[in-house]
């Protein structure tokens, strides 16, 4: 029987522009894929069986892939996602990854976690967002619901603002 990796596949250095079925296409090739939790210009790549990451690995890291032919680095994340999760407490601000930075704005932000409970700030850097709530109680609804989540037809990835701070201005 095929034995289940304990923590995802990293895979980074490709460029931001490339989407989330572009990755999983990619990985497809080396077995099946199980969760992408994608960011610029890296991801983590749940697959379903350790052989097949092993084999993704030897085959894809140091290759050129891309429209620009950057050199992939692919190799074992350094933490499984159950340390990275326990690791975080929850606070009332999340980051929020992988939205589509040329069509989202920070009322597209604002329509989609309001649903969650009362926002108090909504901030759009670059190529991620902080999304803070009037209180925790909302703000852990929203990183269960929205995490793994599809906005216009990219998944999200969200995590808790560590040492968070009230004072000072996202």
């Amino acid at each position: 029987m095929s034995e289940r990796p304990d923590r995802p596949l990293f895979i980074g250095n490709f460029e931001y522009e490339a989407e989330e079925r572009d990755i999983v296409r990619l990985m497809e090739k080396y077995g099946p894929v199980e969760k992408i939790d994608m960011k610029q210009g890296y991801a983590f790549v749940c697959m379903r069986y350790k052989e097949d990451g092993d084999v993704a690995i030897r085959k894809l890291d140091r290759t050129e892939w891309g429209y620009k032919k950057r050199m992939l680095k692919v190799e074992w994340a350094q933490k499984s996602e159950a340390d990275r999760k326990r690791d975080t407490k929850p606070s009332r601000t999340l980051f929020v990854v992988n939205f589509d930075v040329r069509r989202t704005t920070e009322r597209d932000i604002e329509r989609y976690f309001g649903r969650f409970g009362r926002l108090t700030r909504v901030q759009i850097k670059k190529s991620y967002s902080f999304v803070q709530f009037q209180n925790v109680e909302d703000a852990i609804k929203a990183m269960e619901r929205a995490n793994g989540a599809q906005m216009e037809g990219r998944t999200l990835a969200v995590e808790y603002v560590q040492n968070e701070d009230p004072n000072v201005r996202l």
